[in-house]
């Protein structure tokens, strides 16, 4: 069986454990394929965030070391989770993921805090949840042209802080059309989209990203999955995973993608 996770975050950026710590824990954990997917250069939004050129080049070689220590017990995979308005650094593999939205010539952060989110929605989209919504899915639509990914980041973060669909609701057309139209798109291009558990550890969600509503739509397209945890400690590796296989059974996937040791992907059974 394979054990698998390929969004994971370390000390180079904002992870709480170091690319050893993470490595070690998936081992002791029985995982047999393991990728680490730092965040790339960030500056553009949070000035300091992410990994400049030289962080990157030191990222590369501390995992390579690792990679050849575990030669043969585990396959670990250098990866970077690329932002669609950010720079594009290069890795053995690259997560497209949009965490901004640029409006107004201003630069919009959608997962940093609730309070910030729901001021500049205030102040640039006068309030209008659903016209923000529309404006994150034109941006997410072209991640793979912008970044050249290879597969797609938390689909929906938008959705961070609308647990109970506190702000909008995530079933109407206004909020529908635009998200689909994102996903189309993405999927026209054969790329995998993850199930991503990072929000639920952190206590954001009950759900994973993408909505139930969402995956349902991707199965339908043809489109395929892989699930993640977008770990930021060792603790939380793979966190419910055996949630997310149900959920995707649920909304009629059979096989889930993961990285292949010669590059591409392998599709196994749920």
């Amino acid at each position: 069986m394979i054990r698998a996770d390929f969004h994971t975050h370390t000390t180079y950026c904002d992870g709480a454990g170091t690319p050893r710590e993470m490595v070690e824990a998936a081992y002791q954990m029985g995982y047999t394929d393991f990728g680490v997917s730092g965040h790339a250069d960030f500056s553009f939004c949070d000035p300091g965030f992410g990994m400049s050129d030289e962080k990157l080049a030191a990222y590369k070689r501390e995992l390579e070391e690792l990679r050849e220590e575990f030669r043969g017990r585990m396959n670990i995979y250098i990866g970077i989770e690329l932002d669609g308005l950010g720079p594009v650094q290069k890795a053995e593999y690259a997560i497209g993921s949009t965490h901004c939205v640029e409006k107004d010539g201003e630069i919009v952060c959608v997962d940093d805090t609730e309070e910030k989110l729901e001021d500049a929605v205030l102040r640039l989209w006068k309030g209008d949840w659903y016209a923000f919504a529309a404006d994150y899915f034109k941006t997410e639509a072209k991640v793979y042209e912008r970044t050249g990914c290879d597969f797609v980041g938390h689909f929906d973060l938008l959705t961070k802080f609308n647990e109970g669909f506190c702000h909008f609701d995530e079933t109407k057309d206004a909020y529908l059309e635009p998200a689909l139209a994102a996903m189309k798109r993405l999927n026209d291009r054969g790329l995998p989209f993850e199930i991503n558990t990072g929000a639920l550890s952190r206590g954001y969600r009950t759900q994973p990203y993408p909505s139930r509503i969402l995956l349902k739509e991707l199965c339908a397209m043809g489109g395929r999955i892989m699930i993640n945890s977008d770990s930021h400690s060792p603790k939380t590796i793979g966190f419910q995973f055996d949630s997310a296989r149900k959920l995707a059974l649920e909304c009629g996937f059979k096989r889930v993608c993961v990285l292949a040791p010669g590059g591409g992907f392998r599709e196994v059974p749920l």
